[in-house]
């Protein structure tokens, strides 16, 4: 996805969103027990931890450019259906678009679908 100021293609940006979607699925799943660990104290791999966050902020920072530019460009039942599609709520479209990182603070509302 190169050229976001025009308009872009519906099919294109679909590929593109539900391929990260699913790029994230198995990293979040992994980074969500481990921070559950951290959380609750227990032991746990603080160095897979970081390089699960840094994966998942990684694909979530080229998710959030198509994300918001579909949002910009695509009506809203455009986005309902292209939501459908990727198999994302409208709690996990609104994630994708947050600039916040995933950390322990932040992740659990970030890595939703």
């Amino acid at each position: 996805m190169t050229d976001l100021t025009a308009v872009p293609n519906f099919d294109e940006v679909t590929i593109f969103i539900k391929e990260r979607v699913e790029a994230m699925r198995v990293p979040a799943s992994q980074w969500a027990d481990l921070a559950r660990l951290a959380i609750q104290g227990l032991p746990h791999d603080a160095h897979r931890l970081a390089e699960l966050e840094n994966r998942i902020n990684a694909i979530r920072a080229e998710l959030r450019r198509v994300v918001i530019a579909a949002s910009e460009h695509f009506s809203e039942e455009q986005l309902n259906d292209l939501r459908k599609r990727v198999g994302m709520s409208k709690t996990a479209w609104r994630a994708a678009k947050s600039k916040r990182a995933v950390t322990i603070k932040h992740g659990f509302s970030l890595v939703i679908y």
